[in-house]
């Protein structure tokens, strides 16, 4: 049995907790934040322990999860990796590339699995997309696409929007959408961006971005986000030489249809999914890396995809900020 803590009581622990929960091989045995009310609140509900310090009970477990705000990620990964305890990270990685790559250091240095918490690699209907194209049947990538719209700052507290911890809609929530373009049409060679804060209350918080990229691969990519928009939809799909699929859903994460063609079908086919953002793809991440842990296998997701789809982040500030082409690759 793996025993799990979980670093970081908000709101994404408990998806985890609920999914680890689900998993027969695992259990959550301790819940750590500097809020004691907090770790101990989600601890009753998890049946586990509670701790304000990851060094109170690193000694007790075999897995940590950091799902602390992006810019406490680096201390908390150096305690488990120092313990050669295996890691799985909430995306972003981190805030700074330094604090990015001190992290990835910090595993490899230890021997200890390092996996960034990608959850849209573990979603069925992206899946979908990605299957058509590795199956070769939309042949050369012409170009893929993120679309997501939608009222994404969250009302009342909330560490995206605090002074002292945010770091805007491109680091953060862009991640989701890098990570997706790179699973599914490799390598992010440069990037092209403009960048908006349209909230006046929020000086500084990205939350508009339209970004256009090249890719190793000779395709493109582009990626169309707003957390402003009154009018909520999202797209994902792919533009072959031999073929087309998208995901499409309302508001900002869920998806409700695939839809795809190929030359040789006289029209689209479509069909209907049920795929929404909820404790399912939780699930199936978490089962996926307590998996790898306990056949010591390697993860599908590393932490140097963590680094790479961070590395495109400030890209998209960098071209924003100096009007440049900025290379990522």
């Amino acid at each position: 049995m793996l025993r799990v803590a979980i670093v970081g009581a908000g709101g994404i622990a408990r998806r985890h907790v609920e999914a680890v929960d689900q998993i027969d091989f695992a259990r959550v045995v301790a819940v750590v934040d500097i809020d004691a009310a907090k770790a101990e609140r989600l601890a009753g509900q998890a049946g586990a322990k509670s701790y304000t310090a990851l060094e109170e009970c690193v000694a007790d477990v075999d897995v940590v999860h950091v799902l602390t705000p992006p810019s406490k990620r680096r201390a908390i990964v150096d305690i488990a990796a120092q313990a050669g305890r295996h890691i799985i990270c909430e995306k972003p990685l981190a805030i700074s590339l330094e604090d990015g790559e001190a992290i990835v250091t910090a595993a490899e240095a230890a021997g200890v699995k390092l996996m960034v918490a990608f959850n849209h690699r573990f979603r069925r209907g992206y899946s979908m997309v990605k299957d058509a194209v590795d199956s070769g049947d939309l042949g050369d990538i012409i170009t893929v696409w993120s679309r997501r719209m939608g009222r994404g700052i969250p009302s009342g507290y909330n560490w995206r929007t605090d002074p002292n911890l945010m770091c805007g809609m491109s680091v953060e929530s862009l991640s989701h959408d890098i990570d997706l373009i790179r699973w599914i049409g490799g390598e992010i060679v440069d990037v092209r961006a403009t960048i908006q804060a349209s909230n006046p209350d929020l000086p500084g918080f990205d939350d508009n971005a339209h970004v256009v990229m090249r890719l190793a691969n000779g395709g493109s990519a582009f990626i169309h986000a707003s957390w402003s928009s009154y009018l909520g939809s999202n797209s994902r799909g792919v533009v072959g030489t031999n073929g087309a699929a998208e995901v499409t859903g309302p508001g900002l994460w869920d998806s409700a249809e695939y839809r795809w063609r190929t030359s040789d079908m006289a029209s689209e086919s479509s069909r209907s999914i049920d795929d929404a953002f909820s404790a399912d793809s939780y699930v199936r991440e978490n089962e996926h890396f307590l998996d790898c842990v306990l056949n010591d296998r390697e993860p599908s997701i590393t932490g140097r995809d963590g680094l790479a789809t961070l590395r495109v982040s400030h890209g998209i500030l960098r071209s924003h900020h100096e009007g440049v082409v900025a290379e990522v690759g």
